[in-house]
């Protein structure tokens, strides 16, 4: 607990620093997250060799391009063909081309997994009330993992997917879907650019793509055979442990939000 602790006080205010700042710094922020759970992902998946630098490069693009290029969905459509482009570049300097296919197939999985999203959230700070609807995510993220930890704790019993998580359990997942829904909303009373309904439903949202994120990442642990994707955050695991659910939120906060309301 009391490395979570020392871990979680100084990270949350460094995250809300970020979105408060915006363009750069929150640019900046984004970057290191990506870069971080990039070297994990590519750490767990060594055995078929990625192309590191190739999927790196695509992290960088995504987060600049959508910094700086507007339309802003096109920054993103920019930063996927680059990193085929750079994958493809990397695997032709290769004298050894066996198992290319799937060298090629893990590194573009990599920048698919966490670049993208990343990018993603770089577009999301940049919308009209930006931080706003960043803050939505942080909040239903973390309401929802914080009351399925609590359901699951207390009433917890039917498994929800054993053979990916077993811990996890169908009164937890419903209590953090009710809690992290109704924190979105509670949220969103402070804020005048949404309005109720809409915040129930990106709350909805926010938390059913937080939970597939996070199965999603324990269902690549559990291939590679390993409890944490690292140790760098000490109590709480890996980069990737600490941003799993909020990779593909970000996905589902951005397209459920711009479709509602922007």
């Amino acid at each position: 607990m009391t490395s979570r602790l020392l871990v979680a006080i100084p990270g949350i205010a460094i995250i809300l620093l970020a979105v408060a700042l915006g363009g750069p710094v929150f640019a900046l922020f984004a970057l290191a997250v990506a870069i971080g759970a990039l070297f994990e992902f590519y750490a767990l998946t060594a055995a078929f060799m990625p192309l590191r630098a190739a999927g790196y490069a695509t992290a960088v693009a995504a987060v600049l391009l959508a910094l700086w290029v507007t339309p802003s969905e096109r920054a993103i459509i920019l930063a996927l063909a680059l990193g085929l482009l750079f994958a493809a570049l990397a695997a032709l300097r290769l004298s050894n081309r066996e198992e290319i296919t799937l060298r090629v197939g893990t590194t573009l999985f990599g920048a698919m997994y966490i670049a993208f999203p990343v990018g993603v959230l770089v577009l999301m700070r940049g919308l009209p009330d930006g931080a706003g609807v960043i803050v939505n995510l942080l909040v239903g993220v973390w309401m929802f993992d914080t009351f399925s930890y609590v359901g699951g704790k207390l009433w917890g019993a039917r498994p929800i997917a054993p053979r990916t998580s077993p811990n996890k359990t169908w009164e937890g997942f419903i209590t953090g879907l009710v809690g992290g829904t109704l924190g979105v909303f509670v949220a969103g009373l402070y804020m005048d650019w949404i309005n109720g309904w809409q915040s129930l439903v990106v709350g909805v949202v926010i938390c059913l793509t937080a939970f597939i994120g996070d199965l999603f990442e324990s269902m690549i642990k559990r291939d590679a055979g390993v409890k944490d994707s690292g140790r760098i955050l000490m109590g709480h695991g890996g980069v990737l442990d600490r941003f799993d659910s909020l990779l593909f939120a970000s996905l589902g906060t951005y397209l459920v939000t711009v479709w509602l309301i922007f």
